[in-house]
């Protein structure tokens, strides 16, 4: 694994965070936390802070927080080995706290990973309920608390997206006596624990809503669609789909995401919510077969690779209407761009 800076992710994130420079500097000066920050969406934050400090002089200091934030650091020391990032092992289980003059938290500790919540479904739900109230204890006694952001999931709003996607005040049901929705119900929890402690310490609180992301940092042995078969192309084997390819997602890329993230910080409205993700929807099989174009030996796409398997049509992508209006966000990369993006990092990262 490369330690040295990608030059493709900073182009990246500043191409992504220069229409809302003015709105960023918010952050210039303060000093900025971030919980479950050695994962994806927390590693694309990094990138995009260092970038707001060498290319706009933000001088903003991030605190990255994280279970094994020290290893973290390490794999990538072009963001832990700055001077302006500090790294610290901490899981949010326990209590802790922050540094004395940190201004702004991005809580993005969790575990979406489906085959822990089978596992060890306790850990899940712990991770997400006790470690939301420990930071939100710990945040209650900052004296220069500017803006907590709740990192939660777009699995809250359960069923079926409609045409249109999942908007923020759409629910469905979910099953509390099914083990495989203890994360979706834990962030619903997480989500009354912030409404509680905005209401009782006038904490400055906004959430948003995870859907699917794509692009470097994603590890490639995670259990979802796109990490299988990129995994598969890059390896020069048959792309597998389980079903017939027709259930629907939309993915957004990491630097879209950062950027959301950031400046829903700093000017979302406390207590809204806004959906993270892309507006750009396409079949499992498209994206299959889009994967399958752009790595060079074009393997082919199978479907109905697991016929035994009780499959469920679950369509799963958001409307991000919200946040392009209330926000002025817009996405930057589109999927195509994205996979490319991220298949060229696998590529400079497995040479390395």
């Amino acid at each position: 694994m490369s330690n040295a800076s990608d030059a493709a992710i900073r182009e990246d994130c500043l191409a992504a965070i220069a229409p809302h420079v003015p709105v960023l500097r918010e952050l210039a000066g303060r000093r900025l936390a971030i919980t479950g920050g050695s994962g994806f969406l927390g590693s694309w934050l990094a990138e995009t802070v260092t970038a707001l400090n060498d290319e706009h002089k933000m001088d903003i200091r991030l605190d990255v927080l994280a279970y094994r934030a020290s290893a973290w650091a390490a794999d990538y020391e072009h963001l832990g080995g700055r001077p302006d990032v500090s790294t610290r092992d901490q899981d949010v289980r326990s209590s802790f706290e922050f540094a004395s003059d940190v201004s702004f938290v991005v809580h993005a500790a969790g575990i979406p990973d489906g085959r822990v919540h089978s596992s060890d479904p306790l850990r899940v739900f712990q991770t997400c309920v006790t470690g939301i109230g420990n930071v939100l204890d710990a945040a209650s006694k900052l004296s220069n608390m500017a803006g907590l952001l709740n990192v939660s999931s777009g699995l809250i709003y359960g069923g079926q997206a409609g045409p249109g996607g999942f908007t923020e005040d759409t629910f469905g049901g979910l099953d509390i006596g099914q083990v495989s929705h203890v994360y979706a119900e834990s962030k619903r929890a997480a989500e009354s624990l912030c409404a509680a402690y905005r209401s009782q310490f006038r904490i400055p609180i906004v959430t948003t809503r995870p859907f699917t992301f794509v692009g470097p940092y994603q590890k490639l042995n995670r259990p979802w669609a796109l990490n299988n078969f990129l995994r598969d192309a890059l390896g020069g084997r048959e792309i597998r789909v389980h079903g017939d390819g027709e259930t629907r997602r939309s993915y957004m890329y990491g630097s879209d995401a950062a950027c959301w993230v950031l400046v829903a910080l700093v000017k979302g409205t406390p207590g809204r919510a806004y959906n993270l993700g892309s507006k750009g929807v396409m079949s499992i099989r498209q994206l299959a077969e889009e994967i399958s174009l752009q790595v060079e030996r074009r393997p082919a796409v199978l479907f109905r690779t697991l016929p035994a398997a009780q499959l469920r049509q679950s369509d799963f992508f958001p409307s991000t209407d919200r946040a392009m209006q209330e926000l002025k966000v817009q996405e930057t990369v589109g999927i195509s761009s994205a996979l490319a993006k991220t298949i060229a990092w696998h590529k400079r990262q497995a040479s390395c």
